[in-house]
């Protein structure tokens, strides 16, 4: 089976359901109110060039969008799969478990990518207006795929582990808010694994990916958990094959 024409069937069985234009609606509608509210706030004082983009990238209607719409988007990988019987087929055809994860991994990453694109408009409308420095810009967007990448391949190991698509976005906001929340431990004093919740404090990230700042121990840290959840993901679908 071609993978390209795998990953493409996988991509276009999220349009069959009314999910992803919910999705792409929400994501739409919550970005551009944040930037609506963003310029209206900064419009009262002299905002530096790019400001609105830095903010958009670490007010709080952003990880409203990451942590609650990615379930939505990961949420049927495998449980929709395992509820209607489907795995069972795709599992018997002349197909790796690896390529079958990976070919759902890429559509749910690639729907994601989509998920942001309408975005792509504020730098331009501010570009028109006024000066904007587009490294913080093109670097929010780093810190946004990579989190991203990271989070939607957590989302297909939870999808994985259960036949039922709402308990599966539930495990994964779970899951997810724990990654997020992980990270405010930095801020508690005598804690001696403060560097530690400093290299996992998500929030952190993309304050300073928002400044343009890049570090690329946090773009690690994104491809190991990325890598891992994609290898448990495959332990579990062959520990299915295995048991029949």
């Amino acid at each position: 089976m071609n993978m390209l024409w795998q990953i493409r069937r996988e991509f276009a069985a999220f349009f069959y359901s009314p999910v992803a234009y919910v999705v792409i609606g929400a994501s739409a509608l919550l970005n551009a109110v944040m930037f609506y509210l963003i310029v209206r706030f900064l419009t009262a004082g002299a905002p530096a060039p790019g400001a609105p983009m830095e903010m958009l990238f670490s007010w709080v209607l952003f990880w409203l969008v990451v942590l609650i719409l990615t379930p939505l988007i990961t949420m049927r990988s495998f449980a929709e799969e395992k509820h209607s019987g489907t795995l069972e087929t795709l599992t018997t055809a002349p197909v790796s478990d690896t390529r079958i994860v990976l070919a759902k991994y890429i559509s749910c990453l690639s729907f994601y990518t989509i998920m942001w694109l309408p975005t792509l408009l504020y730098p331009a409308i501010l570009a028109f207006y006024s000066t904007i420095d587009m490294g913080p810009v093109l670097s929010g967007y780093l810190g946004t795929f990579g989190i991203g990448a990271m989070l939607a391949a957590v989302g297909i190991l939870c999808s994985a582990l259960t036949r039922n698509q709402i308990v599966a976005a539930l495990i994964t906001f779970a899951v997810m808010m724990a990654l997020f929340l992980s990270g405010l431990f930095r801020w508690v004093d005598g804690l001696s694994a403060q560097s530690f919740f400093e290299y996992i404090d998500l929030m952190g990230h993309m304050e300073d990916f928002a400044k343009g700042i890049v570090d690329t121990r946090r773009l690690v840290y994104y491809a190991s958990v990325a890598v891992f959840s994609i290898f448990a993901t495959v332990q579990v679908l062959g520990a299915r094959r295995w048991n029949g």
